[in-house]
């Protein structure tokens, strides 16, 4: 009973124990998170695998253009660089299906604990092919509104340098240091600023059915107020799955840059050096590594859902005080 109370969601602890007990949740239930996910965590793993087979192909070839012209004009131009624009429209494609696949993956990750949070247990599927479709559509649009909420002043900065650019030119000659260290303190401010959002993600895909844009407005300030705890959590929970994916993805990274260059030297009129079977082989070794990351990466959401558990119990708990003062 001890041991059900200490793994309750609503219950304030500190970041110590929101990582403790968000990694012995996810050992201790693998096996059905496992079978609810094992088929999109599948799809992301292929996804990723064509993304990393075409990468290993194809920017070897952009590489090499845009050296040559640095090297014969000083400068790079687009035009030159456009027959190329197939290849780079399917690897932002493929980013894009991997994003997809990666939330949708999640998600059927996230039903169970949203079980978890409303009866207090976590069942494990009756067959490995049962499909998990609850969550999806929500957590799918709650990933990209985040994205693009996170993302807006990065685009709102880069407008304003393309602005500036076009229009004065010379405004940055000789600023060069100044301008990359004021872009580098407006990237970190933006970071700061949307860490609440791991907050507001979360509430939104377990406490349907307001919109993203309500729970952002109500409750963004909860996650300010308790920065520090998202904050260490994060940092914590991402340099350690970081490390493990590091060890995990280090044969697919090994593979990638030995077919880049093997790649890159076909190009200046080398033998590939590299077997026949190289692209398969990539394709085979970036989908095993990549679905074996894609449950590294999961502790990172476990963890974040017993952050948004504590926050609610403290807010809650701060909402009392303040109605018995």
């Amino acid at each position: 009973m001890d041991k059900q109370q200490d793994t309750d969601l609503l219950k304030a602890r500190s970041y110590r124990r929101v990582l403790t007990v968000g990694f012995r949740t996810f050992t201790e239930h693998f096996r059905a998170f496992f079978k609810a996910s094992w088929q999109m965590a599948l799809l992301y793993a292929i996804t990723c695998g064509a993304l990393g087979t075409l990468t290993a192909i194809r920017i070897p070839e952009l590489t090499t253009a845009i050296m040559q012209q640095v090297t014969a004009y000083q400068g790079v131009y687009i035009e030159p660089l456009l027959q190329y624009s197939s290849s780079i429209l399917v690897l932002l494609l493929l980013l894009l299906l991997s994003v997809t696949t990666l939330s949708l993956g999640s998600a059927t990750i996230l039903a169970k604990l949203k079980e978890h949070k409303d009866t207090g247990c976590i069942s494990t599927p009756p067959s490995w092919l049962t499909a998990s479709p609850r969550l999806m559509g929500r957590t799918l649009k709650g990933v990209f509104a985040t994205l693009l909420v996170a993302l807006l002043p990065f685009l709102l900065v880069l407008a304003l340098i393309v602005v500036i650019v076009k229009t004065q030119p010379d405004m940055l000659h000789g600023r060069l240091i100044t301008a990359l260290t004021t872009a580098f303190i407006m990237c970190v401010v933006t970071a700061a600023l949307a860490l609440p959002l791991m907050h507001v993600l979360m509430k939104y895909i377990m406490e349907p059915p307001c919109s993203f844009r309500k729970t952002l407005r109500k409750h963004y300030s909860s996650g300010m107020r308790h920065w520090g705890m998202l904050f260490l959590v994060f940092f914590v929970s991402t340099l350690t799955v970081q490390l493990v994916q590091l060890v995990v993805m280090l044969p697919a990274h090994i593979l990638n840059i030995a077919s880049q260059t093997a790649y890159l030297g076909l190009l200046k009129g080398d033998p590939l050096g590299m077997p026949s079977y190289i692209n398969t082989l990539t394709f085979v070794t970036f989908t095993l590594c990549c679905f074996i990351a894609f449950y590294v990466s999961q502790v990172m959401l476990v963890h974040n859902y017993y952050a948004y558990g504590a926050i609610e119990a403290k807010e809650q708990e701060r909402k009392e005080l303040e109605i018995n003062i």
